[in-house]
This record gives C-alpha cells, sequence and structure tokens, in this order.
C-alpha cells in the first residue's frame, strides 16, 4: 500500500513537474540569435481563415524574449478594432529568463482607447492595447488572441522580422481558403517556397522562417521590405462595407474606387459661385488651378477622419465647404468638385505618402496606399496637387509624394502613373557669404543661402511652422560655428516652378579664426561644412543604398585685415566618386579671400564591398571643408 501510495504521488510530482517546466529559457536561444539582437522571437504562429468574401479570421500566437532596454517597445501588444473588425480572446504570460511563468494577463490590465491621434477629428478605429512593463532583463512575453473581420479589402500580411536588431527562432504563416475563395499571394526575400496542401473544400498555404538572426543596423542599409522576409496578400473579388469590387488588376480596382467616390462632388450654390468667380480672367486653365489651390489653401485645413467604410470614402464636398476641413480624401476630392465646376477634368490619386515606403506594385494590386492627392492632366503636363497642405506649392509634390508611382482613378478605371522625380540638378543649395574679419580674428558675416525643391522642404516648414523666436532658437544652437550670434534674419518663400526658399542671416562670429602669435589660421568654409564621418567596416553586411541626391554651391568672401596677407592657402581639392564629387579652391587677391566649393551627392544602390570607399569620400569632404587658410602679419 505504501508503494502504491508513494507511486501515487511520484506521478504526481512528476506531472506537476512537467506542467512548470520552463518552455522558454534564454540560455536555449543559439548563440548566432543573440549577435545584434534586442529582442529574439520565439514563436510566431499567424493563420488566416478566409471563408468567403465577407469574413476573415486571423488567429495570432506570438512569443517574444526581449534581451535588453532597447527590446522594450516590442513587448508591447496592440491591435485595433472597428465596425468592420473585432479583437477576441486575448491571453498573455510573462515568463523571466529561465522561461518560469511570473504571472498571467489580467483582462483588467488591457486597455482600450480610441485610436483618434492628435490630428484626427473623428474615427471609428479603437485599439486594445498590453503591457507587462517588466524591467528585469532578459524576459519573455507570450501573447495569443484572435481577430474577425466582415470586409475582405484588407487581408493580413506577414513580415516575421518586425525590425532591425530582431532575431527569429520560428514564424509561420499559414492561410486556409475555401476553395471558392479567391487571392493572390506575393512573398520577397524567403528562401523557401510556400508548402501547398489541398482537400475537397479548402486550400492550406504555408510559409515558415527558422533561425533569421538580427539584421544588423548598417549606415545606408536598404529599406526594410528589400531585405526582410514578407508575404502580402490581395483578394481578387472583395467587400468593403456596402461596396464590392475587385483587385484583379490596377483596372478593376480603380473601378471599385469610382463606385465609392460617386456622388460625393457635389457643391453648395454658393461656393459654385464662388470658385467661377475665383478664376474669372485666368490666362488658361494652369492659371485656374493654382487659384483654386490657393484658395483651397486658404479656407480650408487637413483634419484626420476615419469614418465609413474603413476610412476609405471621402466625405461629401459639401462637407469641407460647410465645415473648412476634412481629410485628405476629402481634400481632394473638394478640389477635384471645384475644378469640374469651371470645367476642367481632375483626377483622384491613392499613394503610398512617406520617405522610406514600399512603392506600389506594378504588377501585384493591393492596398498599400495611405493617401490622397490630386492629379489635374493639362495640354502639356500634369499638374499635382497636395490638398493638406497650406504651404506646398501647386504641382510640387517633393519628398513626401514625389517619385513613386500611384494609381490615378479615372472615369473608366484604375491608371498607375509616376509622380514627378526631382533629379539632384532641381534639389539644389546655394550659398552666397561675404564676411568681414577684424585683427582678432572675429567676422561680421551676412550669408544669402538659396535652397530649391527636395532642399527647401524642410526650410519650407521651418519657415512657415515656426515663430520667430522659435526660428532665432534653432538657428543659434545648429549654424555649425564655434562662437557666434545671429544678429538679424528673414525668409523669403518664392513660387515657380520650382519651390525655393531664400534665407538670409547676419552673424557675429567673436574669436572665427585661430589668433596665434602674428598668424590667423582662418577655415573659409564658414557655413556649410559636412559633418558625416563613417566608420570603417569590413564587415559591412548589405548593401549601400543612398537615397539623397543634390547639389551644394558655395561662394565665401572674406574681407582680412589691413597688414596681413595669406602665408599658405589650402591645396585645390577635386575628387569623384559613384557617389559624387567635389570640388573647392581658395585663393586670395588684395585684401581678400576668395572660397568656392561645389559638392554633388548621386543616389544609387551600390554593393557593400564599396563601403570602404564611401568612407574615404565622406572623411575626404569632411577635411577638405576644414581646411585652413594661413594669414601672417606683414613685418
Amino acid at each position: 500500500m505504501k508503494k502504491l501510495i508513494f507511486y501515487i504521488l511520484a506521478v504526481i510530482a512528476a506531472a506537476d513537474m512537467e506542467a512548470n517546466a520552463a518552455e522558454y529559457p534564454v540560455a536555449s536561444i543559439s548563440k548566432p540569435l543573440l549577435a545584434n539582437a534586442n529582442v529574439v522571437v520565439r514563436l510566431e504562429e499567424q493563420t488566416v481563415e478566409l471563408y468567403n468574401i465577407n469574413k476573415v479570421v486571423v488567429r495570432n500566437h506570438i512569443v517574444m524574449t526581449i534581451l535588453n532596454e532597447g527590446g522594450d517597445r516590442h513587448a508591447r501588444w496592440s491591435d485595433y478594432y472597428s465596425r468592420l473588425r473585432s479583437v477576441d480572446h486575448i491571453d498573455g504570460t510573462l515568463y523571466d529568463e529561465y522561461g518560469k511563468k511570473i504571472r498571467s494577463l489580467k483582462k483588467s490590465e488591457i486597455v482600450d482607447q480610441s485610436a483618434t491621434s492628435d490630428i484626427s477629428l473623428a474615427d471609428d478605429y479603437r485599439t486594445k492595447s498590453h503591457n507587462f512593463f517588466h524591467r528585469e532583463y532578459p524576459y519573455t512575453v507570450e501573447y495569443e488572441w484572435n481577430t474577425t473581420s466582415i470586409q475582405t479589402m484588407f487581408l493580413p500580411e506577414w513580415w516575421p522580422v518586425p525590425d532591425r536588431s530582431v532575431a527569429v527562432e520560428s514564424s509561420i504563416f499559414t492561410v486556409i481558403a475555401d476553395k471558392d475563395v479567391d487571392y493572390r499571394a506575393k512573398s520577397g526575400n524567403l528562401s523557401t517556397a510556400a508548402q501547398v496542401e489541398e482537400n475537397s473544400k479548402k486550400k492550406i498555404t504555408r510559409w515558415q522562417v527558422k533561425n533569421v538572426p538580427a539584421l544588423v543596423p548598417e549606415y545606408a542599409s536598404p529599406k526594410l521590405h528589400d531585405i526582410a522576409p514578407y508575404v502580402i496578400l490581395a483578394p481578387n473579388k472583395f467587400r468593403l462595407g456596402e461596396f464590392e469590387g475587385s483587385m484583379n488588376t490596377w483596372d478593376d480596382f480603380g473601378k471599385f474606387m469610382v463606385k465609392v467616390n460617386a456622388g460625393r462632388d457635389v457643391l453648395p450654390d454658393a461656393i459654385k459661385q464662388k470658385v467661377r468667380s475665383i478664376v474669372q480672367g485666368a490666362a488658361d486653365d494652369r492659371e485656374k488651378v493654382v487659384r483654386l489651390y490657393r484658395y483651397l489653401q486658404k479656407n480650408s485645413h487637413y483634419i484626420s477622419i476615419q469614418l465609413g467604410i474603413g476610412g476609405w470614402q471621402p466625405l461629401p464636398a459639401s462637407f469641407v465647404a460647410e465645415k473648412g476641413y476634412g481629410d485628405c480624401k476629402a481634400l481632394s476630392n473638394y478640389m477635384i468638385a471645384m475644378l469640374k465646376e469651371v470645367g476642367i477634368k481632375a483626377n483622384y490619386v491613392i499613394i503610398r505618402a512617406g520617405e522610406n515606403e514600399m512603392d506600389l506594385s506594378i504588377d501585384f494590386p493591393y492596398k498599400n496606399s495611405n493617401h490622397a492627392i490630386c492629379a489635374v492632366p493639362l495640354a502639356k503636363d500634369t499638374m499635382w496637387l497636395e490638398c493638406t497642405s497650406q504651404i506646398t506649392d501647386p504641382g510640387y509634390m517633393g519628398s513626401f509624394t514625389g517619385n513613386r508611382h500611384a494609381l490615378m482613378v479615372t472615369d473608366q478605371g484604375g491608371r498607375v502613373v509616376r509622380t514627378p522625380y526631382y533629379s539632384k540638378w532641381e534639389n539644389t543649395i546655394g550659398s552666397n557669404v561675404n564676411a568681414v574679419m577684424d585683427v582678432n580674428g572675429s567676422l561680421a558675416i551676412s550669408a544669402v543661402n538659396r535652397y530649391q525643391a527636395c532642399a527647401s522642404d524642410d526650410k519650407k516648414y521651418f519657415m512657415h511652422s515656426y515663430s520667430r523666436e522659435e526660428q532665432l532658437k534653432v538657428l543659434k544652437k545648429y549654424i555649425d560655428i564655434p562662437h557666434y550670434d545671429v544678429t538679424d534674419f528673414s525668409y523669403e518663400d518664392s513660387y515657380g516652378k520650382l519651390p525655393v526658399i531664400t534665407e538670409k542671416i547676419s552673424i557675429s562670429a567673436p574669436g572665427y579664426a585661430q589668433l596665434t602669435g602674428k598668424r590667423l589660421f582662418v577655415v573659409p568654409n564658414i557655413m556649410n561644412k559636412w559633418d558625416t564621418k563613417l566608420h570603417v567596416d569590413t564587415a559591412r553586411v548589405y548593401d549601400i543604398d543612398l537615397s539623397e541626391e543634390k547639389v551644394e554651391s558655395d561662394s565665401v568672401i572674406i574681407e582680412i585685415p589691413a597688414g596681413y596677407r595669406p602665408e599658405s592657402l589650402p591645396k585645390p581639392a577635386d575628387f569623384k566618386t559613384p557617389y559624387g564629387s567635389y570640388q573647392s579652391i581658395a585663393t586670395c587677391a588684395g585684401n581678400k579671400i576668395t572660397y568656392v566649393r561645389k559638392l554633388e551627392i548621386n543616389k544609387g544602390r551600390f554593393p557593400a564591398k564599396d563601403y570602404q570607399s564611401l568612407v574615404k569620400f565622406y572623411e575626404d569632404i569632411y577635411k577638405a571643408d576644414r581646411a585652413k587658410v594661413v594669414l601672417v602679419k606683414s613685418e
């Protein structure tokens, strides 16, 4: 009997030990996955169930080990819900570094709040979120939850490596679709093909990655979507609210947008009369567009309003006319309606806005846009209008929406177009500096700087969005002169084929030139020194992806004090590389130093093995920009 009791207790103890066995000890993570990682995804399982064009269920399970404070932001769970989407069955568990359970998520800890941002007036979206706020490293979090959508236009995407410095032990993406559900999948940066199973009712497709090391953060490395694995799903037929559509081609998707936008371009009678009076006497259609665009900018402003069918249908033109505000969809639609009233055809355009975003795929139609703009086909060209901005010039896209593909919605359907590209010859910075030096090496500086096209984007925002007091604080902090004071400054915004911001600034720089005995050491490049220095990296992993292109031209004249003459001048610099070119020369005639500089920066993708030559190019610019003229006092 005692033996039986002992046996039973032993079985119970063994079962208890098995139940409490650590599943995710940090010690079990292989060393290659720990290298360069802040987070290790131990397990991710995302299962998408496509039933018909009316329903999608997604079952999510993720386990992540947070190695240090750099990974804390990944430990937070959140998801959104709306009238078309619910979030259900949320469980969470926190483990210590040995994989031992610390505690479970409490339902009362789940934060439920509006997803409305500071620039949103109304939003159908809400979020549920949770955070264990654990700070003893390393630790592990586990979450499980389900979502159900009653629309099929927005299908889940799989990004198993969500960020740099995140390693992955195992991530599985499974799509279980009814046989009559027609969808497409596009994958990228995957080393293995999907596994496909079929039976009489279902088609099951599964993608998996294992033991993926963390992406190393490197200067000018390619965009995440160029190097990280992903799968994007797109429906051929779908439903969004009361609308049904096809995404089989971009033309089909454009036809869907025509239905969504239909009847929402009707203007109130008073606005009709107003827009007709605005264009009266205009020389041509281009001038009419400019006049109405300026009217839009002066009489409306952007507020995000994510209401209706997934935030995809613009509010009526009459709403903007009455309220004086709207989101990108509503303002673009309003602009189109005003142009229609004066006999000018304009088109609604959906686009992926922002820098470093994934471009629209020409051969794979799917929902990847986050913004709407307006395009006006004219006799000789197309005029592009950013309708959410009060300061953008008509016809200019800039770095936010320029140089990318977009979907233009025409009466006949959708057409893929490309927005304007701005070359380095257009993205220019021109600087003319005149300075007077006294015998102590102090400078009185007068500079005129001209910023054009994409090189003007930040300056335009700075000019229009900062008060004069705020501008002065910035100018007093960020000009690359050791000691200085800004005595006066002004900005001028010029409208032409390309936007131009002209900055005029007066500066007092005490002790700018170093006085040593009878010599003055002066850097003639006063205001535009290159400040990027790269570390030598013989283990570069990724290609070099340089996205900026511009041309800088500088002219500096320094009047030197009486009794001084040049003892030595910097050697002229002239070097050219695939990444750009540089020339500078300093001369002295009479009592004036003249310095001329030109820097060209090229964009492009270059092999990782060339990184050291990029390091040298930047180093050469850095040194040349700080070369000194030596003045000596005459005996």
